[in-house]
């Protein structure tokens, strides 16, 4: 700013010197247009200083009349209460607003619900489980028996102690068992899984033979 004034002032002084005190040269149109745009320019130098400098006080505030806040909520929601008072000091932790709390309990009772059905459905899978596991001990303990019986009742009939009929019905049974064991087994333990009727072939002539 300063030094915009003292150049101002200097080429004032040398115009006036030079065109009006000793008229060493003539002041034409030429030199006022070239006396208009220095001093325009000039005048740019006061338009930047009036942006940075303000007249001397002894008291100065600082005032900010909005600030933005942004609360980090997952959709909009609706401000219920203000918390504070207008122009009163809040410290920080302080709540400012309280929103809607409606949206975010429905969710919290959805989600809870979805929980009490996902445990339930944990009960009642272990439930089947248990269930499903004392059926295959069933059938295991069954095909056990048969087989048992199967081996006995061959056994006395090759050696006269006992009647065909016996081998035979045991051998009936085996192969009925057999074939249960290969249709229910695998729907227990893999309800996608497929019966392999080779494997159920396999299981019969291993009896049979």
């Amino acid at each position: 700013m300063l030094l915009g004034f003292v150049l101002l002032f200097a080429y004032a002084f040398v115009v006036w010197l030079v065109f009006f005190k000793f008229r060493w040269l003539k002041f034409t149109i030429a030199w006022g247009f070239f006396s208009t745009f220095f001093v325009l320019h000039l005048g740019i130098i006061f338009l930047i200083g009036l942006r940075y400098v303000s007249p001397t006080s002894t008291e100065a505030r600082v005032i900010q009349r909005t600030i933005q806040l942004t609360p980090r909520l997952a959709e909009p929601t609706l401000v219920t209460a203000v918390l504070v008072e207008p122009n009163v000091p809040v410290k920080r932790g302080t709540p400012l607003f309280q929103f809607d709390r409606r949206p975010y309990e429905y969710k919290v009772r959805q989600l809870e619900a979805q929980l009490a059905k996902a445990k339930q459905d944990v009960l009642v899978l272990k439930a089947d489980t248990a269930i499903n596991a004392q059926k295959i001990a069933k059938f295991k303990a069954d095909l056990a028996y048969s087989k048992y019986q199967l081996q006995l009742s061959t056994q006395l009939a090759k050696s006269g102690a006992g009647p065909e009929e016996d081998a035979q019905k045991w051998r009936r049974d085996r192969v009925r068992q057999v074939r249960d064991h290969a249709h229910r087994l695998p729907c227990l333990r893999e309800p996608a899984r497929p019966v392999d009727p080779a494997r159920v072939a396999v299981d019969e002539l291993d009896i049979l033979g």
